[in-house]
Formats: C-alpha cells, sequence, structure tokens
C-alpha cells in the first residue's frame, strides 16, 4: 500500500472530484452554467406547452353582458279595451292592459296616428314584462291623450285592429267630479269586456257605483220606477233592502249609477230619486 506521503495531493494541488489543475475549474463552471440555463428553458418551454394544452381543453365561460349592452325589446303596437272621452272633447282616456298570466304592460304609452273628418286613430304601444305581483296581473292601465281638436262626432279606433272599440262619454254622466259631496275612489274603477266602472265615496258612508256598457251587452233588472235626469229618460231597480240603481241610454252605449246606503242604513225609493236630482247632470 502506497503511504499518504506517495498520494497526489488531491486537496491542495488539484480538483477534489476529478484531479483536474486549477487552471480547468473556470472553462468547467462554465459548461455547468450553460446546462443549467439550457434546462431551465426547456422546462419552461415544456410548462407554457402544457398551460397552452390545458386552456384549449377548459370550457370557455359566458361573457357576462352588461343592461347597458343588452339590445331593447321594441314596444309593440297593443289593441286597447275601451276609451272614456272627456267631457269637453278635448281628451281620450283609453285603457290597454294585457290578459296573460302574471304578465304586465311596461311603460305603456298611447297617441294620435291618424285622424280626418270621420275618424281619430289611436295607438298604444307597449312591452310586456313579468308582473312583480301576479295576483294583480291582467290590471288595465288607463292612458290619457290628448286631440289635436275636439272629437265631435269623430269614431274613434284602434290602430292595432283597426276597429272601434267600446267607446264612452263623460257628458252623459253627471258631473261628479265636480260635486264636493262625491269623491272617486282610486281602488274602485275598471275598464274591461264588460264595460266601464268607477267608484264614488258618499255622504254618510253612502258609496256611488257609475257604469257604462254597450247597450248590446247590458241586462238589468225588472223596472221599479222612472225618472227623468238632465236630457234623458232613466229607469230605476233595485229596493229599500239593499240598493238602488239608475239606468238610462245613450247612443249605443246604457250608463248607470247604483246607489248603495251605509252599512246598517237603508234609502227609500223616494230618498233616492233625490239623491239622483240633486246631482249636476249638465
Amino acid at each position: 500500500m502506497r503511504s499518504d506521503e506517495e498520494l497526489p495531493d488531491l486537496m491542495v494541488g488539484g480538483d477534489l472530484l476529478t484531479g483536474h489543475p486549477p487552471a480547468d475549474r473556470p472553462r468547467r463552471h462554465g459548461r455547468v452554467t450553460l446546462t443549467v440555463a439550457a434546462a431551465a428553458i426547456g422546462l419552461a418551454l415544456v410548462g407554457s406547452f402544457v398551460l397552452r394544452q390545458q386552456r384549449a381543453t377548459d370550457p370557455v365561460a359566458p361573457r357576462q353582458v352588461s343592461a347597458r349592452e343588452t339590445p331593447a325589446e321594441a314596444p309593440s303596437t297593443l289593441a286597447w279595451l275601451s276609451a272614456l272621452v272627456a267631457r269637453d272633447g278635448t281628451s281620450v282616456t283609453v285603457y290597454a292592459g294585457t290578459s296573460a298570466e302574471c304578465e304586465e304592460l311596461v311603460q305603456p304609452q298611447a297617441a294620435v296616428v291618424e285622424q280626418d273628418g270621420t275618424r281619430v286613430v289611436i295607438a298604444v304601444k307597449a312591452r310586456t314584462g313579468r308582473a312583480s305581483d301576479c295576483t294583480t296581473s291582467g290590471s288595465v292601465n288607463p292612458l290619457v291623450v290628448p286631440l289635436p281638436e275636439p272629437l265631435g262626432d269623430r269614431v274613434l279606433r284602434d290602430a292595432a285592429t283597426a276597429v272601434p272599440p267600446p267607446t264612452y262619454f263623460e257628458r252623459d254622466l253627471p258631473g261628479l267630479s265636480s260635486d264636493k259631496r262625491w269623491s272617486p275612489h282610486p281602488g274602485q274603477w275598471a275598464s274591461t269586456d264588460d264595460g266601464w266602472f268607477q267608484g264614488y265615496n258618499g255622504p254618510g258612508g253612502s258609496h256611488l257605483l257609475a257604469a257604462a256598457r254597450p247597450t248590446a251587452e247590458a241586462s238589468r233588472p225588472a223596472t221599479v220606477a222612472t225618472l227623468t235626469i238632465g236630457a234623458h229618460k232613466g229607469v230605476i231597480t233595485g229596493g229599500a233592502e239593499g240598493s238602488w240603481t239608475l239606468w238610462w241610454a245613450a247612443g249605443e252605449v246604457t250608463y248607470s249609477l247604483r246607489l248603495t246606503p251605509a252599512e246598517g242604513s237603508t234609502f227609500s225609493l223616494k230618498q233616492f230619486k233625490r239623491e239622483m236630482g240633486r246631482l249636476n247632470w249638465n
């Protein structure tokens, strides 16, 4: 065996692992650096390829479209139910709604779209949407339409159907809006296929219901008495145990006023006639 004196001075004069002289150390360090750099680049390229492959196979999430980017549905021309002409004839209230379950009209608007010496055509435009309260869906919207000139004897027509819906006239009703004893009840009015209705609260807790419907569709109980009111001759139905109703016709429309006393009270026929006579029929 060789003695320690015969072994190369590996710790001082040469490389501990290879035995190369110190002069070779910089060149090896360069080779190691290049090898590590090449490996790092290779790993980066492989990782980028794997990431691209993963993104290519991932499902694409739907893009969230803001309300500003969503095109608004164009309003449609809808049929309206009936019309109430103002007492002076310079405006018309048309009643429009939707019969679809749990739907309501969104921003309905009405306007005159055509007129001549015999007719005035009114169009109602609106979008439909889900009702905020399904128990009130199908409700009717009153839309006031100013007329360029008084309606006179011209006929109102619906732009959607080209036919004249039922038309009622305030001039054929008593002037209840100017009578301080009666105040319209905001929740007691309607316009349906059966006609137009408006409720009023009166003195002593009594209640008055004004109504109008096409004469061809009107039916009434047996006549109890008659009463002339303004230019109309009316008939009376009902009885003291419940309510009295006054009926009269104007053109193709039948109008009525039903007077109901306060709970626990009654009206005699004479009292009912007196109350009807106190209304403004001009």
